[in-house]
């Protein structure tokens, strides 16, 4: 089963480096998860100053904003993509990485049948990569499949988010899109901190907001303007909002 793991963490607290300092345990952690074939793939993000979000109006127009999705004390800084047996294996590895020290790492099952992701460990020359978060209000479908007792997701948030219509965008998107696939509702998440020594886990996602992450893709784009286009273009920008930041290489 893989799982997204998504580090958040209050810049206004700890230095501008990274992981807060603790690059030695960041180190160990990336080897040893790497070799025992854990870690599929993983980054870390531009600051929050660096998000630009993407929204699509009702008559079609494309708003851009400076900022993330939403206006939280934590926000993310880098994500990591495991590979676990379980939930509760995902927790303990994901308890283990020292963000948790400094802040909170946010446990999310991906949807099932995601491909493993082959990502070049360098961008190609002149192209620059970007986390694309396609976040929604998903409040609907969290409920409605809570009261039908259905174990897959539906995501519901969207007009015109059916699977011809990403597709489409997939396809249009061609080699700047390298990766991506929905993630398990946000209620069935699990945030992990380490209190005054101690692993301290709640169920949910890390802040609780209206819109939440849906999914993300990984994309490889010349310029933001370029991975701009791309994000309006994704059927979840009606009615929802795309987050971009950039990798930090």
């Amino acid at each position: 089963m893989k799982y997204m793991l998504i580090h958040t963490v209050d810049e206004s607290t700890i230095p501008a480096t990274r992981t807060g300092g603790k690059e030695k345990a960041l180190d160990a952690w990336i080897e040893e998860m790497t070799a025992r074939g854990v870690v599929l793939d993983g980054a870390r993000l531009r600051p929050v100053s660096d998000a630009t979000s993407v929204r699509r109006t009702a008559d079609g127009a494309t708003v851009v904003t400076d900022g993330p999705f939403a206006e939280t004390k934590e926000q993310i800084a880098g994500y990591d993509v495991v590979e676990c047996p379980d939930l509760d294996t995902a927790v303990a590895v994901a308890a283990a990485h020292p963000t948790t020290e400094v802040g909170a790492i946010e446990v999310r099952a991906f949807d099932p049948g995601m491909p493993d992701p082959e990502v070049a460990d360098e961008p190609a020359a002149g192209r620059l990569r970007y986390l694309m978060l396609v976040c929604a209000d998903m409040r609907r479908a969290m409920a409605a499949a809570a009261e039908n007792g259905g174990p897959e997701p539906v995501a519901e948030a969207e007009p015109d988010d059916g699977d011809d219509d990403i597709d489409r965008w997939i396809a249009d998107a061609g080699a700047r899109r390298l990766y991506g696939w929905p993630l398990d509702y946000p209620d069935r998440a699990v945030t992990v901190r380490r209190v005054d020594g101690r692993t301290v886990t709640t169920d949910g996602p890390f802040a609780e907001t209206k819109e939440q992450i849906a999914g993300y893709d990984l994309l490889e784009c010349t310029d933001l303007d370029d991975a701009l286009e791309v994000a309006a273009s994704h059927p979840v920008a009606s009615g929802g909002v795309i987050e971009l930041r950039p990798l930090w290489r």
